[in-house]
């Protein structure tokens, strides 16, 4: 049994790594059993989701740590076993970066690099949240958070040590409740409307963008003038996302725009 792979990478926008899932998905055909993906993107989750859309030989099963994950494992599975079956264990596990950063505060990217300086392949590490001035958590692979258990360093002078944790023990970020937002703006700048679906300033948005705190479809979006297409999604560190549901122009010049925010 195989996968019709030139069909599925036709016009890919991440044909090196979907040539490398479909490899997984093969296997899980050829083994009968599950077979799970390191973490992947959201972005390239959306285009999984999109090319293996209706395909009936094989099952995806996306597991990030909780529902509103943006980086999660990809379970391939033959498309008569049961995806919610307990036989399937899922490999990931929590861990907790502790340390004072009162005074020092820390971003998650501070977080991810000292994970890779201590030994953590990238794609084995999920989302990482900050837990108030205490440091943050992490989703990891089963292996790599048990690997990292106990380990110490350095995030600029502040000491950290690492405790692996079960899913159970963590503060899982908090869901927001979707929410369709209406707007009419002047144009279809990305500071404009992010400011308007997240109710924050133009300038305080401006600033958050500058500092790569916000991405347009998962890529960093560093420029505030960027415009954006419906279809797009606008996310802000600590803050959700937004779909652009739709654009039409008014008589008088301006855009009405739908969002949703997530």
């Amino acid at each position: 049994m195989h996968l019709p792979k030139e069909k599925i990478l036709f016009k890919s926008h991440s044909r090196k790594d979907l040539e490398t899932l479909l490899d997984y998905a093969e296997k899980s055909l050829k083994k009968r059993e599950a077979i799970w993906s390191p973490f992947v993107s959201a972005q390239l989750i959306e285009e999984v989701k999109s090319k293996f859309n209706n395909l009936n030989d094989i099952s995806l099963l996306f597991e990030g740590g909780f529902p509103s994950a943006e980086r999660k494992k990809i379970c391939f599975l033959r498309y008569e076993e049961d995806v919610d079956s307990p036989s399937i264990d899922i490999p990931i596990k929590g861990i907790y970066i502790k340390g004072n950063f009162l005074f020092d505060r820390a971003k998650q990217n501070d977080f991810r690099d000292i994970l890779h300086e201590l030994g953590a392949p990238a794609d084995e590490v999920g989302d990482i949240w900050l837990i108030r001035d205490r440091g943050a958590q992490a989703i990891c692979s089963e292996k790599c958070a048990d690997s990292l258990d106990q380990k110490t360093g350095k995030i600029r002078e502040v000491e950290i040590s690492i405790e692996a944790l079960d899913l159970k023990e963590m503060e899982i970020p908090f869901k927001r409740t979707e929410k369709v937002i209406n707007t009419v703006e002047a144009s279809t700048r990305i500071d404009a409307i992010a400011s308007a679906g997240f109710g924050l300033s133009r300038s305080k948005i401006t600033t958050q963008i500058k500092k790569g705190y916000l991405r347009l479809n998962w890529d960093i979006n560093e420029q505030p003038s960027k415009s954006v297409n419906i279809g797009d999604l606008i996310h802000l560190e600590k803050k959700g996302s937004l779909k652009i549901l739709n654009i039409d122009k008014t008589k008088k010049e301006r855009w009405r725009i739908k969002l949703l925010r997530q």
